[in-house]
């Protein structure tokens, strides 16, 4: 099993920053009681990469070091939306896992799992609200908000739905995934002291590499070992839930093969899965995903440089963008 942690250990500075987010979180939950507490404080006992928390930092950083703790805040702020997020995706897909682990509601029950994600989302506003100045911040993070539960819905009701677009399938990753890693660069540059022109420019960065995790990470579900990944290779596929590669694949298949394996639902095998898998790669649903994770990343290192490289902190960003196209996990 993979330690998500340690993402960032050749990268020491970020990591020795966000090493600090988990005893905030902790703090900010010591004191709720009973079993939502324990649920609470479950949930963030297993570290995570901290990714969104990274680009609020580097961002907030981007022009000069931040003077005090209040970016760090605003920084585990976007961590709790995240985990909120995470606690009623997992519901909504009844998901029984999460990082290799019982997920909330697979162990707490869904009651307790839903007041687990809404009281996230409550503190992550509060966190927030109590650190920042800008109002311009609160009301981004009203908005984000917005589209990131209307994101997470999405794909509900669309599952094991074989006529899913290309286009379709890109508008769910941008709900679910693409939005927060907008805010995060966003809401990081604005209190870093960039004017509202710049964070925008910050935010569509942040959206273009959201866009390249989220791709990345279904390429991940075809080529990872599960052992890796924390969670069962092509368990979604069961779920009638379908990411680009198997979506790009169903597009380059005349003779319905693909699309009968596919129909089979609940009711694949071990072996229809590995030639689900089979077929997904000689489709080319797996060079196609490919090749659009690194069009995003390409979007977003081209605005990177074309509006924040007289930047002191801007390669730091460049090299944590390619770290996130270049990951096994």
């Amino acid at each position: 099993m993979v330690n998500e942690a340690k993402f960032w250990q050749d990268m020491p500075e970020i990591q020795q920053q966000l090493n600090q987010i988990d005893p905030i979180i902790q703090d900010n939950l010591a004191s709720v009681k009973g079993e939502l507490g324990d649920a609470l404080r479950y949930a963030f006992s297993a570290s995570g990469k901290k990714l969104r928390p990274a680009f609020v930092l580097e961002f907030g950083q981007l022009q000069k070091p931040a003077k005090n703790d209040k970016l760090l805040k605003i920084a585990t702020s976007v961590e709790v939306l995240h985990n909120a997020t995470l606690i009623h995706d997992d519901i909504i897909d009844e998901s029984p896992n999460r990082h290799g682990r019982e997920s909330i509601q697979a162990k707490y029950g869904k009651q307790i799992a839903v007041y687990a994600g809404d009281f996230l989302f409550a503190l992550s506003l509060r966190m927030l609200s109590n650190n920042t100045s800008k109002i311009t911040n609160l009301r981004v993070n009203g908005s984000a908000m917005q589209d990131i539960l209307a994101g997470e819905t999405e794909q509900f009701g669309n599952e094991y739905n074989l006529q899913i677009s290309k286009k379709e399938y890109l508008e769910q990753i941008k709900g679910k995934t693409a939005i927060l890693f907008g805010y995060s660069c966003f809401i990081g540059a604005l209190e870093g002291g960039f004017k509202r022109s710049a964070a925008n420019q910050a935010k569509k960065i942040g959206e273009a590499i959201g866009m390249a995790f989220q791709l990345k990470d279904d390429i991940l579900d075809y080529t990872a070992e599960s052992s890796v990944l924390n969670k069962p290779v092509l368990a979604d596929v069961v779920n009638g839930v379908y990411t680009g590669p198997l979506i790009f694949a169903l597009e380059k298949d005349p003779d319905n093969k693909l699309h009968e394996l596919v129909k089979k639902g609940k009711k694949l095998t071990t072996a229809d899965l590995k030639e689900i898998d089979r077929l997904v790669k000689d489709k080319g649903g797996i060079s196609d995903a490919e090749a659009m994770t690194v069009n995003y990343t390409d979007t977003a290192l081209e605005l990177l440089e074309k509006h924040f490289k007289h930047c002191p902190r801007y390669e730091i960003i460049k090299q944590m963008i390619n770290k996130l196209l270049q990951r096994q996990y």
